[in-house]
Formats: C-alpha cells, sequence, structure tokens
C-alpha cells in the first residue's frame, strides 16, 4: 500500500474501470461501487418522494371530498338525471357539462428520464498507450524508507541520487528539528511496526495510521507529530517544531477525529541536541542513517474526548 494514483481515489484503479468500459463488464472497483451506490440511493429518494406526492395528493383529494360535499351531491344528481333521460330514449344532444373527477384521476406528472440510463451499444475505442496513462505517486517520506531499503532508485537531472543527496533535496535546514524530518521520524516508528501510515492532509493531522490493506479498513488513528525540546537549553525562540498546544486545539481535533470515527494519537518526538557540522553530510548509507534515527525518542499519548452518552453503555468491570 504505497503512494497514490493520479487518475484514481486511492489505489490504481483507473485502468480496469477503462478497460471494464471497453468490454460492457461490470465495474468492481472502488469507485465503481460507490457509482452503483449513489444511483440506488438516487432511485431510492426519487421512489419516496413519488409515495409522498401521492400520500399528499390522497390527502387533498379527502380534504376536498368533506368541502365540497354538496355541490358532489348536485353533479352526481345531475349525471343521475342525463343517464336516466339517455335510458328512455330522449332525443337531442346533451348540453352536461363533463366534471373532473380528482378521485378517480389523480394528476400524474411527467417522470424525467436519466440519459445516463440509456446504454450506447457501440463501446469506446482505446488504444492500449491511453490505457497506460495511470501514475504513481509516492510521497517524500515513502521514497526515503524505501531508499533505506534499496527497494527504490531515484533519478533527478538524468543522475540516480545517493541518500545523501535526496536528504539534501527533501529537508530545508540542517538542524536537528528540521519539519519533515521530526516527522519522518513518526513515520519511520509506525512503518517499523508493520502500519500502513498515510497523509492525513483530509483530516487536518499529520498522518492516517490503517493496520489492514486500505481497500477493507477504515483508518483507525489520527497522527499529530510535536516537537519535544526538553533537551536544549534555553530553547522558546526559533524552534522549528511546535512544542506545545493548546486545549482549543486538542478539543477541535477530537472534535474532527470523533465525527469521523477515529481516535486521536500525539506522537511527542524528543529533539536532540544540535551538534556541529551538517548531520546530513555523514549519511553515506543505510547504516549511518539508522545511526542519526537513534539519536531521536519518542513518545505516544493516546488522547480520547469523553462522551458521556458513550461511556455511560460500557459494561462495567
Amino acid at each position: 500500500m504505497w503512494g497514490k494514483a493520479t487518475l484514481s481515489r486511492s489505489q490504481p484503479t483507473w485502468r480496469a474501470r477503462k478497460t471494464a468500459e471497453m468490454t460492457g463488464k461490470r465495474d468492481s472497483s472502488l469507485e465503481g461501487a460507490t457509482a452503483r451506490t449513489r444511483k440506488q440511493r438516487a432511485a431510492f429518494k426519487t421512489e419516496r418522494l413519488k409515495k409522498e406526492r401521492e400520500e399528499r395528493e390522497r390527502q387533498r383529494r379527502e380534504e376536498k371530498k368533506e368541502d365540497d360535499i354538496f355541490i358532489e351531491a348536485e353533479v352526481v344528481k345531475a349525471a343521475d338525471a342525463e343517464d336516466t333521460g339517455v335510458e328512455q330514449g330522449k332525443g337531442g344532444q346533451s348540453s352536461s357539462t363533463d366534471v373532473e373527477d380528482d378521485s378517480e384521476a389523480p394528476n400524474r406528472k411527467r417522470q424525467r428520464t436519466d440519459e445516463n440510463d440509456t446504454v450506447d451499444p457501440q463501446l469506446p475505442v482505446y488504444t492500449e498507450d491511453y490505457l497506460d496513462k495511470e501514475i504513481l505517486q509516492i510521497s517524500p517520506e515513502e521514497a526515503l524508507f524505501l531508499m533505506t531499503l534499496n527497494l527504490l532508485s531515484i533519478q533527478h537531472k538524468n543522475e540516480t541520487l545517493t541518500l545523501n543527496q535526496f536528504l539534501l533535496l527533501v529537508t530545508t535546514t540542517s538542524r536537528p528539528d528540521d519539519p519533515f524530518f521530526v516527522r519522518y521520524i513518526a513515520y519511520y516508528h509506525f512503518r517499523r511496526q508493520q502500519l500502513i501510515v498515510k497523509t492525513g492532509l483530509k483530516f487536518g493531522v499529520d498522518y492516517l495510521i490503517y493496520h489492514a490493506p486500505i481497500p477493507f479498513v477504515h483508518a483507525a488513528y489520527c497522527v499529530n507529530v510535536i516537537g519535544d525540546y526538553h533537551l536544549w537549553e534555553g530553547a522558546g525562540e526559533g524552534q522549528l517544531m511546535k512544542e506545545q498546544v493548546s486545549w482549543q486545539e486538542i478539543n477541535l481535533w477530537h472534535r474532527l477525529v470523533g465525527n469521523v470515527r477515529k481516535r486521536m494519537k500525539l506522537v511527542y518526538v524528543e529533539i536532540p541536541v544540535a551538534e556541529e557540522g551538517d548531520w546530513r553530510d555523514g549519511v553515506r548509507d543505510r547504516v549511518d542513517f539508522e545511526k542519526i534515527l537513534l539519536r531521536y525518542r519518542i513518545r505516544e499519548v493516546m488522547n480520547s474526548r469523553m462522551v458521556i452518552a458513550r461511556e455511560r453503555d460500557k459494561p462495567s468491570k
């Protein structure tokens, strides 16, 4: 579960969707399932609206019968008189006025037809080059993690980058509290536990943690990374990572996390004391890089918002 597809919602499914469109088969991708669900919901809402309209028409007819009972009785008498004259063989044209009975013929509105429901028998024709348009995008954290495992090589300006050269590109400073590298410490920590880590931008957090493949489960945790500068003497100004979090921010996170049925996890990364020189210059291979990682410490804090209704329903131990 690496990267993000450019033409799909998350995983690369665009080619499968286009192939199903070409061959007329059922689309089994997540996007196809979502489209079918939305179509079923639209049909259900249309049917529900139709029943509600029929119920209103029925009530309107009953109210009209109660209000106009005398007028309807006179109309019935006139109709009976006319029928009696016809049975007796009276000649001449009838001058009676036709009266519409709403109780017998309710108003029917023309039902709109969905143009998307019509299926074109001629399937579109694509070339193989068109079916190979999807590109997999990976984040800088994913690229750095895969590089350390020798599973990824990166080309930049027609040259293969070394680990040191890539660190110079993705980090903005040579300080140990560089924002990208501090967040990578948390990313590396969870990846080592065989958890799937994705960006949490859409939920306003740093990372999302999945304990199983993404198509089968939702993210269980939202993670925010916070710097811990207690080893720095006189730290307070010029810090690149946020160290203090207000209760307003915590309450804001929990309001959002609770609405999407996830749990909040705060990861405090202990920032080591800055050494002389650029720490990136000494990174030549994976061994050197892991020595840098061992200088950091992590503390996880689970933070939950107490909801009285939920706590009351829990069985007592």
